[in-house]
């Protein structure tokens, strides 16, 4: 929240220290004029959510080919190449057509690709442009900082390959889908501050899914048997946040701004991620599970919100599997299915499928080969789609698994390194969700520059 260090009354100070107990926090700009939610009935409301897969997790032992025939897309050459780490093709979960399989943990996305409601995009990763081991070679056109964990999960979540930027396509789509009149954003992040949700005109919420919503000190009416004082401590805040928007300072007023926002956000937040019912108790209590139930809860509640479009990003850490990945994996596997399912179930129960899409980012998929304990950072992976308005099915290009003349491979001095280049770039994975949530094609380019230089546009996958 930038600019809140500049509160320096006794009153502001004291608006501050109420805020850290409230489980809310108001970032970015306000809110920016609407070009899609008037245009919008509320038959038409639309959530994105964002499941981010933090360390970079191993995605190629997610989707692994079962029946599939071609040249360095079989099952044995996926074994050959994977070791002791390959996934036996009996054990894994077919979809689609069968030729491809999900690992074995991951029934609760198997039960909705059998419901024709599950799309992989394979091999996806950041690109400024098709690219070719020979650019990697001579360094053509490269997304910055490859394999370095921040630097990738930055580059994903604002689908540009140049680090300094901090606009996240996610805030693109909030910013189009914002109604100033409902004085919230439809933006939230359950995982703290993410560039994903990023944008210069419009904020995006904060929420914890550990600690409750409550009023900031002050406004609380649960406390007014207790402060004998109350109406005055409320009177004290009013004033402060009064002072601090008639200031002349341009970073007091964005303070008292945000302040205020927040004050409003805990009043409409507070029922409804206290007391709303979305039958995911069983999973709460675990990081993703209880993360996904406080998205449920919004999401119940978008229509009374106002909001025709919300976006979501929440996050799982523990995938950066460099050793123990054979006892490490089946772990987060289960989190993770665990949550899903339990998602998508309540999603199902308040009969909202068609309208609400879910997807797995990473970020980077990881090497193909063994270290002898782990895999290591890689580049491309695939990645999930879910939701009643998917189109089911495989898109994009699989890659070779091949160790030798692989097509695919960034290799090292002439070796096999098994870092798999990406087939398809975050820039049209993004632009095929941000159109799907309502974005033209000019918002679409605006939020993703290096669109113009994929002859794909849209993947069709929605």
């Amino acid at each position: 929240m930038t600019g809140l260090s500049v509160m320096a009354s006794p009153s502001r100070r004291t608006v501050l220290k109420g805020l850290g107990a409230t489980g809310v926090t108001m970032v970015g700009s306000p809110l920016a004029s609407s070009s899609i939610a008037s245009a919008q009935s509320a038959g038409d409301n639309r959530s994105l959510v964002c499941i981010f897969l933090f360390g970079g997790a191993d995605s190629f032992n997610l989707f692994v080919p079962r029946d599939h025939r071609e040249a360095g897309q079989d099952h044995a050459t996926y074994r050959s190449t994977r070791g002791s780490f390959a996934i036996d093709a009996g054990s894994l979960l077919g979809v689609d057509d069968g030729a491809f399989g999900l690992h074995p943990g991951l029934g609760a996305l198997a039960d909705i690709a059998e419901s024709g409601r599950l799309a992989t995009v394979m091999n996806v990763g950041p690109l400024v442009r098709p690219t070719t081991p020979a650019d990697v070679s001579n360094l053509a056109d490269l997304p910055q900082l490859l394999f370095s964990h921040n630097s990738q999960q930055k580059l994903w979540q604002t689908g540009q390959q140049v680090v300094a930027s901090n606009d996240g396509w996610g805030g693109a789509i909030a910013t189009a889908g914002a109604d100033p009149a409902v004085g919230l954003s439809p933006a939230f992040s359950i995982n703290g501050s993410v560039p994903w949700l990023s944008s210069r005109s419009t904020r995006y919420t904060r929420l914890s899914s550990t600690v409750s919503v409550r009023p900031l000190l002050g406004y609380d009416y649960r406390l007014r048997d207790w402060i004998p004082s109350f109406e005055g401590l409320q009177g004290v805040m009013e004033t402060g946040l009064a002072s601090a928007s008639a200031s002349a300072s341009p970073l007091t007023q964005a303070a008292s701004d945000t302040m205020r926002s927040s004050v409003n956000a805990t009043e409409i937040l507070e029922d409804i991620t206290n007391e709303t019912d979305v039958g995911m108790e069983d999973v709460s209590a675990r990081s993703l599970g209880g993360r996904l139930r406080t998205v449920a809860q919004l999401i119940s509640h978008r229509e009374s919100l106002g909001m025709a479009r919300q976006v979501f990003f929440v996050g799982m850490g523990g995938w950066d599997t460099h050793g123990g990945q054979a006892e490490r994996f089946p772990v987060l596997l289960d989190e993770l299915n665990e949550a899903i399912g339990a998602f998508q179930t309540s999603i199902d129960d308040m009969g909202l499928s068609d309208s609400v899409t879910s997807f797995t980012t990473s970020d980077f998929g990881r090497t193909l080969t063994s270290n002898g304990d782990g895999t290591d950072h890689g580049w491309g992976g695939h990645s999930f789609v879910w939701g009643g308005a998917v189109n089911p099915g495989r898109f994009g290009t699989h890659p070779s698994l091949a160790r030798t003349n692989n097509p695919d491979d960034v290799s090292e001095r002439g070796n096999f390194a098994g870092r798999i280049i990406p087939t398809t770039s975050v820039t049209q994975y993004g632009a095929t969700l941000a159109g799907w949530m309502g974005l033209d094609d000019a918002q679409i380019d605006a939020a993703f520059p290096d669109l113009a230089n994929f002859s794909v546009r849209d993947l069709g996958f929605l």
